[in-house]
């Protein structure tokens, strides 16, 4: 049975999250961006006619970390023409047999899914991602490489987890919030909020 991705955006998560598709036993159809890069079929808008000439068989996001709100409305997209989004999750990452893994999401290799973690829909957990026990990562959240999610860690929908943060057990990040690279979570953060450094504090605003 043929298995041919697309993948919409082509920069550099989009090829990463071809390299990954490949080592899961998928055939990369191409992509959907602006421009005439190698492999770009088309724009965003040309999805649905791609799926019904029969160029392709399912899709996922390929857009990075700079365009969070556009990763869910090209999520949106994909639904909207009845593509299958499917889960794709490298064969050196650590999944646990009772993690979930939600339909669009992708696991690289490296990462840690502990007993009973749950990710939602069309999320990313980059290379190295630590998430231990009962963890619940909601829809369309993004941990970048190295993230540490000790247990019991709820992050909410289009979170973002910078590079080597960490979060201790039972804290919430609330949605859409973004935690600052490399900082140390040990208290709840607020929804839409900003946080950085050694304990996580707010970001304060520019005078």
């Amino acid at each position: 049975m043929s298995r041919r991705l697309l993948i919409l955006g082509a920069g550099g998560h989009g090829r990463a999250v071809a390299d990954l598709a490949a080592d899961a036993g998928w055939t990369v159809a191409g992509f959907t961006d602006r421009g005439s890069r190698a492999q770009v079929l088309g724009t965003d808008r040309e999805i649905g006619a791609l799926a019904r000439a029969g160029t392709i068989d399912a899709g996922v996001v390929g857009v990075g970390n700079s365009a969070m709100q556009r990763r869910a409305e090209l999520w949106a997209l994909l639904r909207e023409c009845d593509l299958p989004t499917p889960s794709l999750v490298h064969p050196r990452a650590i999944v646990s047999r009772s993690a979930r893994v939600g339909d669009g999401s992708v696991v690289f290799g490296g990462c840690v899914l502990g007993v009973g973690t749950e990710v939602g829909v069309n999320g990313v957990c980059y290379s190295g991602a630590l998430v231990e026990h009962d963890c619940r990562i909601g829809d369309h959240c993004y941990l970048s490489p190295g993230v540490v999610l000790s247990g019991n860690v709820t992050v909410e929908r289009g979170a973002f987890l910078g590079a080597g943060a960490v979060v201790v057990p039972g804290v919430r990040i609330g949605a859409g919030a973004v935690v600052a690279a490399g900082a140390v979570v040990v208290d709840d953060v607020p929804p839409g909020a900003t946080v950085i450094g050694v304990p996580a504090r707010a970001r304060e605003a520019r005078r």
